[in-house]
């Protein structure tokens, strides 16, 4: 159960504060608890993994033309290991944090004093994967190109 107005109330929130390019997606009460699902906006996301992969060299088959980016497939792994991250790591921890005690007088404001928030992402590796596929091409464009 919520209200457009508490909908609208967290999206401004959330929305306002940095980092920028999140937005929420749903704002619930169900069984008692709040439940806030967040994403990235589309140019934020792209550059959220084009960023990770920068740091961290990408999955075991990156440079390679032919591996299968399909299910099963070292970036599908991939893909899920960084859903998991950015819903544990990044969403549930980092911006909860961030906003937590506001979006709390936020609920007691609307008569829903000591519910407890819970934070997550709305991806999925499969969500994940045209993302990777765009970058993957652009990573094999650029090993390819000849260096001058």
């Amino acid at each position: 159960m919520t209200t457009p107005e508490i909908l609208q109330a967290v999206r401004e929130l959330v929305q306002a504060a940095p980092p920028p390019g999140v937005r929420v997606d749903r704002f619930e009460i169900v069984d008692e608890v709040a439940e806030l699902s967040l994403s990235f906006q589309a140019e934020v996301l792209e550059n959220v993994l084009a960023s990770e992969l920068a740091s961290t060299g990408g999955p075991a088959d990156w440079d390679d033309p032919r591996a299968p980016m399909d299910e099963g497939s070292p970036t599908w792994a991939y893909a899920g290991g960084i859903a998991a991250l950015l819903h544990h790591g990044y969403f549930n921890q980092t911006i909860l944090a961030q906003h937590e005690s506001a979006l709390q007088q936020l609920l007691a404001e609307h008569g829903h004093a000591g519910t407890p928030v819970t934070a997550t992402a709305t991806y999925t590796a499969a969500e994940l994967m045209p993302h990777y596929r765009r970058l993957k091409a652009e990573h094999l464009e650029g090993l390819s190109a000849p260096q001058g």
